[in-house]
């Protein structure tokens, strides 16, 4: 694996587009295409902030060494048998559950906690499954979740104590009409503090965009009512 691809790899590990590593880093996508295609590369104090945000070790990003290769440092990583998101048993690099894409390295850096942070009116069938299958919440405390979040038009935790990988995958996932989720650090406060914390970066955008299209029955009721209005003249 060259350069080029090593970047690629943990810009997606952390959930980022192309446009996104380009914010955080202060350059334009078009930079972060020409590094990942090979175009150009990086300057050191430009690989330097990308270690530190996205919190990989320069030896790896450079250098292609895991942690602790070479040095004695004890057994290889060993990736978690549960998944970071949902929490459900995994045996291989990606969760049958959510489809969280296990990474090949172990976590570091701070904790975050996705905390739901809109007004909602009327429970969603589609947001319950969303803290099932993303969350790991069982069906019960998802249906209880939603109620009081509707009812008491209260802030609530979606997930804490994940990695900014994870975190950024859980925000991607849920719908953000309904929760309009929000990424905090997670210090191990207390659940109502870090339900008002300030946002630690920018929630990702949704990884599926809402459907505004009006559907094929929709073009045929245009139709019939255009015809009809021009009947009258």
């Amino acid at each position: 694996m060259e350069l080029k691809d090593r970047i690629a790899a943990v810009r997606k590990a952390a959930g980022l587009t192309q446009e996104q590593l380009g914010e955080l880093l202060g350059v334009t996508r078009q930079a972060v295409s020409k590094w990942e295609s090979g175009q150009t590369t990086p300057d050191a104090a430009t690989i330097a902030a990308l270690c530190e945000k996205l919190h990989v070790s320069a030896d790896y990003v450079l250098l292609g060494k895991e942690p602790g290769e070479g040095q004695g440092a004890g057994p290889a990583y060993e990736p978690p048998d549960t998944c970071p998101c949902c929490g459900r048993k995994v045996s291989g690099s990606i969760c049958p559950g959510c489809g969280y894409q296990i990474p090949n390295y172990p976590p570091r850096g701070p904790r975050y906690a996705i905390v739901a942070t809109t007004t909602a009116f009327s429970k969603s069938p589609e947001a319950v499954n969303q803290l099932v299958k993303y969350c790991g919440f069982s069906q019960e405390a998802a249906d209880a979740a939603i109620a009081r979040y509707v009812k008491d038009m209260a802030r609530i935790l979606l997930r804490r104590g994940v990695d900014d990988s994870a975190a950024r995958y859980i925000a991607a996932h849920m719908d953000h009409g309904f929760f309009a989720p929000e990424i905090v650090e997670d210090c191990g406060e207390e659940e109502e503090t870090l339900l008002y914390k300030d946002k630690a970066f920018p929630s990702p955008p949704p990884a599926t965009p809402p459907d505004n299209s009006i559907g094929f029955w929709g073009v045929v009721l245009a139709v019939i009512v255009a015809l009809l209005i021009l009947s009258f003249f």
